[in-house]
C-alpha cells in the first residue's frame, strides 16, 4: 500500500492530484516516515528544477525574430534544395522492379523496331509502358512504407507530385532515347514525327492510369487504360459492313484514332487529369489509399 503513494508523490508535487487525492495522500504522509522521506526529495527537486528554469534567459527579441521566420517565405535555394530532398527520399519508395522492367520492354520494342523496320510498334508500345508504371506510384498495394507516408509531415498530394515527375521524367528519357536510337532506320528529318506520334497519347494515357489507379486501383486503371488505347487498332470484319451500325461505327472509329493522333489535345487533356488528381488528394488524400489495387 506503501508503494501506491509513494508513486503518487510526484503527481502531489507537480499539482496532478484532485483535491481528494490530494488530501488522502497528505494524510498518509503524517504518519509514514518512508514516504515522507520520499515527498522531501521530491520536492527539493521541483524546486531546483523551477530555479533553473528561472535563471535560463531568452535571447532578446527572440520571440520577434522568431515569428519573422515563420513568416517569411523560403528562398529559391532552399525551395530547390527542399524539392531535391523529396524527390531524392521518393526515389526509394517507388517500386524498384518498375525501373529495370520499363527500361526492359523499351529495349524488347527498339529491338523489335530495327529487325522489322516498323516505327509504329514503338508509337504502340511507349504509352502502355508509362501507363503501367504510373498507376503503380501510389497507394498501400504499391507503397509498403504507405503508413509511413501517410503520418510524415508531408501533403499526400505533393508526394504523389514528386513520385509523378520522377516515373514521367524516366519514361520520356526512356522513349526519347528510343527514337534517336531508331535513327538507324529512319532518316533524321522523321525523328521529330516519330516523338510526336507517341509523346501524346503517352501524356494522356499515362495520366488517365494514374487517376484510375487512385480511385479504382492499379489492376483496374491498367486494364482500362489498356482497352481505350488498343480498341483504336481493332478493326471491324468486312463481313458487318452490311450490319446497319456498321457505318456507324467505322465512323466513330475513325475519329477515335484521329483523336489519339492530336498531340495538343491529348497534352492538354493529360495536364488537366493530372491536375484534378493532385487536387483530389489534396482533399481526399487517404481516402485513395484505403481503396483496395
Amino acid at each position: 500500500m506503501t508503494r501506491h503513494y509513494e508513486d503518487l508523490i510526484p503527481f502531489l508535487v507537480t499539482g496532478k492530484l484532485s483535491e481528494e487525492e490530494s488530501a488522502c495522500v497528505r494524510q498518509h504522509l503524517e504518519v509514514c516516515e518512508s514516504c515522507k522521506s520520499e515527498w522531501d526529495l521530491w520536492q527539493l527537486m521541483h524546486f531546483q528544477v523551477n530555479e533553473a528554469d528561472r535563471k535560463i534567459q531568452s535571447p532578446p527579441e527572440l520571440e520577434e525574430k522568431t515569428f519573422i521566420k515563420i513568416k517569411s517565405r523560403p528562398s529559391i535555394r532552399k525551395s530547390i534544395l527542399r524539392a531535391a530532398g523529396l524527390l531524392w527520399s521518393q526515389a526509394y519508395l517507388v517500386r524498384r522492379e518498375m525501373w529495370p522492367a520499363s527500361a526492359g520492354i523499351m529495349a524488347l520494342g527498339i529491338i523489335t523496331v530495327l529487325l522489322s523496320k516498323e516505327t509504329a510498334f514503338l508509337t504502340f508500345i511507349t504509352p502502355l509502358v508509362a501507363a503501367a508504371s504510373l498507376a503503380a506510384i501510389y497507394g498501400p498495394q504499391n507503397d509498403p512504407a504507405s503508413e509511413l507516408t501517410m503520418a510524415a509531415p508531408i501533403s499526400p498530394w505533393k508526394i504523389l507530385l514528386a513520385r509523378l515527375t520522377l516515373v514521367s521524367g524516366y519514361n520520356l528519357l526512356l522513349a526519347l532515347v528510343s527514337s534517336v536510337v531508331l535513327l538507324a532506320v529512319i532518316p533524321v528529318g522523321l525523328l521529330g514525327t516519330l516523338i510526336l506520334s507517341w509523346l501524346g497519347p503517352l501524356t494522356l494515357l499515362s495520366a488517365l492510369a494514374l487517376f484510375l489507379s487512385l480511385w479504382m486501383g492499379t489492376s483496374n486503371a491498367v486494364t482500362i487504360s489498356y482497352g481505350l488505347w488498343i480498341i483504336q487498332f481493332i478493326h471491324a470484319p468486312r463481313l458487318l459492313e452490311e450490319y446497319p451500325g456498321f457505318q456507324v461505327w467505322d465512323n466513330f472509329m475513325a475519329s477515335y484514332r484521329i483523336f489519339w493522333q492530336s498531340p495538343g489535345l491529348l497534352i492538354i487533356l493529360a495536364a488537366c487529369m493530372v491536375l484534378i488528381s493532385l487536387v483530389s488528394m489534396r482533399y481526399t488524400g487517404e481516402h485513395s489509399l484505403q481503396i483496395p489495387g
